[in-house]
This record gives structure tokens, C-alpha cells and sequence, in this order.
């Protein structure tokens, strides 16, 4: 018979009396085909000048989009400060220890950390239990909404009958012109009981806002007198 034979290989899989173009490479390019040469020309061989000058007028330099030379030099950062509405701070120690006491914790202080909007404060605890954790109920909105901070213990505070707890709270600008107002009380869970400091069913009651302009200036103005007196000197 003159039909040729088309069986498979078994070890190829493929026929072995026909090539397999499926097997070509796609981007791969063949040997009998050169890679296009390049043509390279010089401009002075054409007549052209090798360099070219543009002259800038001062006046005509052009600026950098995100460069301005007028800002940076003189300009002063936003400074924010903290405002306790219904509470003050320090307690004498023995008002804070009389508070302990009786109600198992106080808010001992607070802070607004300087150049950021962390606020940062110290909560003291009655030592009346190991396992304890110290929560700082928090609202932003006058309570229509809270969360609660769990705080960290901080090591090397206790006094034998007391213990003391941190917090840090990020605030984000912007603000507005009225501020901001955080309202927030203190939560102490023990094996024996949960118990609350509220400054006398208040709540503590902060404002936080952007320092006064005036009192700015007012500031600069002072720093400015006293340099120049440190330079009569």
C-alpha cells in the first residue's frame, strides 16, 4: 500500500513523518533573517552645530511647579493646645490618693505632646487585683457615638498600694474654628469588680484648638526682645 504510516510516537507524541509547526517559538526570530541595521548620522556632517545655546533672561527662568522660593523661609508650623473644660490638673497628692481610694482609679494627667496632636495621659489604679486592664471611654461627637482605649501599663509606676496605666490619643486636623471637644471617662476592670472615674458623673470634658494668632506673635515679640537685649549685652 502507498499510505504512508501517521502513528504517534509514543515517546515524541507527535507524528514523525510530518514537522510539528505548533512547536514554533513566538518572538524567537530566525536565523536567515538579520536584525535591521541602524543608520547613524552626525550633525555636524550635515551642517548642523553640535551644541546649542539658548540665552535665559533673568526674568525669563523658568519655575519649578512644586517650588515656591517664597514659602519655607519665614512660615510657622500650626501649633494646637488643649483646653480642660470641667477639670483641672495636677491634683495634690493627697487629693489624687484620696481619690484612689475611695473610687479605685483617677486620671492622674494629661497632655497634648509638643509639636504633634497626641494627647498622652496617666491613669492610677487602687492595686487590688493582678489581673486588672484600664480602659479610657472616649467620644468626639458629645457622646453620640464612643470607643474604648484599652491603655498600657507602664513598668516601674507601682508604689506597692497603686499602679499606673498610659494612653495616647491622635487627634486630625483640620478642626475647625471652634476646636474640637473630647469627652472621655476611665474604666478599670479586676477580678473583683469594674469600676469607673467619670470626675464626679461629668465626664472629663477637653477642648483642643489651634493656638490663638495673637498669642503667637505675642510670643515672638517676647523672643524677639529678648535677643536683642542678649545682644547689647
Amino acid at each position: 500500500s502507498n499510505t504512508s504510516d501517521t502513528s504517534l510516537d509514543p515517546a515524541e507524541g507527535r507524528s514523525p513523518s510530518k514537522p510539528d509547526t505548533s512547536l514554533l517559538l513566538i518572538g524567537i526570530r530566525p536565523k536567515s533573517s538579520p536584525l535591521p541595521r541602524r543608520k547613524m548620522s552626525f550633525a555636524d556632517a550635515n551642517g548642523l552645530s553640535l551644541v546649542q545655546v539658548k540665552e535665559f533672561d533673568i526674568w525669563d527662568v523658568p519655575k519649578l511647579p512644586e517650588y515656591d522660593s517664597s514659602e519655607g523661609k519665614d512660615k510657622v508650623s500650626v501649633e494646637y493646645i488643649i483646653s480642660p473644660l470641667n477639670f483641672s490638673l495636677p491634683l495634690s497628692r493627697e487629693v489624687l490618693f484620696d481619690k484612689v481610694r475611695d473610687q479605685k482609679l483617677e486620671l492622674e494627667s494629661i497632655q497634648l505632646l509638643p509639636g504633634t496632636t497626641i494627647l498622652k495621659g496617666v491613669i492610677r489604679v487602687l492595686n487590688i487585683s493582678f489581673d486588672k486592664a484600664v480602659y479610657v471611654r472616649t467620644s468626639l461627637d458629645s457622646w453620640s457615638s464612643h470607643f474604648d482605649l484599652l491603655t498600657e501599663y507602664m513598668p516601674g509606676s507601682s508604689e506597692g498600694l497603686t499602679d499606673c496605666f498610659s494612653f495616647k490619643l491622635t487627634l486630625i486636623p483640620p478642626f475647625g474654628e471652634q476646636g474640637a471637644g473630647v469627652d472621655f471617662c476611665l474604666r478599670y476592670e479586676t477580678s473583683v469588680g469594674t469600676f469607673w472615674a467619670n470626675n464626679d458623673n461629668r465626664n472629663y470634658m477637653l477642648c483642643f484648638h489651634q493656638r490663638a494668632k495673637e498669642c503667637r506673635d505675642a510670643q515672638m515679640h517676647l523672643k524677639f526682645q529678648k535677643h536683642m537685649l542678649q545682644k547689647q549685652k
